[in-house]
């Protein structure tokens, strides 16, 4: 875990406060250690966070990667047969949308419109008249998670529909974005593999069953009990057991575990009433008080022998060169030289954001250690190799003993 500064506060971990406590009395004695080891993985990101690392992300986005104008939109539920701009479907969010993700997203798009010039963004975009009048060549969709991934997909579907719209894409005058804060694993490859964004980023990526440190066993005893004790036991591991573990101040997703959300279920408490931890998506303000900022403990060592650096395991501290400041390299050369070379791989195996780890990559390119297509060089087998060799340890021949010493020779008197 990252170092804190002196003063900053530390969150609970989730299985030491009172409702987590409270929790953990409904499994048996036996099943304790995987409630806690799933209870203890949770990510609790906070609106602070949120916001500021969406918005910076944006704004990159509209600078750098897409044609503009853009027009802005946050991604919300549509329904099978819904078309955009047809009948009462409306790209704009409302109160009477469902869940509070939609408007949040929402309000923090509306300053990045305001804050940047209308050559980059095309504001209140909210027609298909003002997209033509407006000459809007990308349609970027925002979204706070995608689980499943289902919702985007069907967001999108709901704009290609759209007999103009679908015009427009097939003739290379706008391309659809998608821009999420975070998706699982399962999630992100259906969407990428759907063919409906012409372009997909993400900032933090995993943060479910797939992308933990956790051996076969605890990976198998924890859904085991996630499926044991389920009210539902086909939502036993979240919506299309999506096995998340990710956690907004301002929501709890609902492909969560439910043994997480679930507030009746499979209890071996001897009131047989269950202690919920969440109330279904819905975090009780003191227990966020206590998460906010949580994430679980990264073991980097863990992360080296999974792809077999066990030499480099062994050495503990890595003696690499701490140029530029820029931490994880070595986990990330090593990664890199299994194969590991999308940035969304490399920021899930080693535990940042995938702008950090993209920032790795760029600085080990400078460095001659990758070549363009991310694989190692000569230059980078050499780093990697470097860091295997543990600093030699040079003792004094004479160590602390308790025996006692007799010479073995008298030096001759002057």
């Amino acid at each position: 875990m990252a170092m804190r500064m002196r003063g900053e506060r530390v969150p609970t971990r989730p299985s030491e406060t009172r409702q987590g406590i409270e929790w953990l009395t409904n499994f048996a004695p036996g099943d304790t250690a995987a409630a806690q080891l799933l209870l203890n993985s949770l990510h609790v990101v906070s609106e602070t966070t949120f916001r500021q690392e969406l918005s910076e992300q944006l704004r990159s986005t509209l600078t750098t990667d897409a044609n503009v104008p853009a027009a802005l939109y946050s991604v919300r539920s549509c329904r099978p047969t819904d078309t955009m701009f047809i009948g009462d479907v409306s790209p704009l969010v409302s109160s009477g949308d469902g869940g509070g993700s939609e408007l949040i997203v929402q309000n923090i798009l509306r300053p990045t419109e305001r804050s940047l010039d209308t050559a980059v963004v095309a504001r209140s975009a909210t027609t298909i008249d003002v997209l033509r009048a407006r000459r809007v060549r990308s349609l970027v969709f925002v979204s706070d998670y995608a689980g499943s991934g289902e919702e985007c997909l069907a967001y999108a579907r709901a704009w290609l529909r759209n007999a103009t719209i679908r015009s427009w894409r097939s003739l290379k005058l706008v391309r659809l974005h998608l821009m999420l804060f975070a998706s699982t694993t399962a999630g992100l490859r259906r969407i990428r593999s759907s063919g409906l964004y012409d372009q997909v980023s993400v900032i933090h990526h995993g943060m479910d069953f797939a992308s933990m440190q956790w051996s076969r066993q605890e990976a198998e005893r924890v859904s085991e009990l996630c499926v044991e004790y389920a009210r539902r036991p086909e939502e036993g591991l979240g919506w299309s057991r999506s096995g998340g573990l990710l956690v907004f101040e301002h929501t709890v997703p609902n492909n969560l575990p439910a043994i997480l959300r679930q507030t009746k279920g499979r209890t071996r408490r001897p009131d047989g009433q269950w202690a919920p931890f969440f109330m279904n998506r819905v975090v009780p303000p003191g227990l966020m008080r206590e998460l906010v900022g949580y994430r679980p403990e990264y073991d980097p060592l863990l992360g080296l022998r999974a792809v077999g650096q066990v030499r480099l395991a062994r050495a503990g501290e890595h003696h690499t060169r701490a140029r530029g400041g820029i931490r994880h390299l070595v986990e990330v050369l090593a990664h890199v030289a299994k194969g590991r070379r999308h940035p969304e791989q490399l920021a899930s195996a080693v535990a940042v954001s995938v702008p950090a780890a993209r920032e790795i990559l760029a600085q080990a390119r400078r460095w001659g250690l990758v070549d363009d297509q991310t694989r190692l060089t000569d230059a980078g087998r050499d780093e990697l190799r470097a860091a295997k060799i543990r600093p030699r340890q040079v003792v004094s021949r004479l160590r602390g003993s308790q025996e006692p010493y007799y010479p073995v020779a008298l030096r001759e008197s002057q």
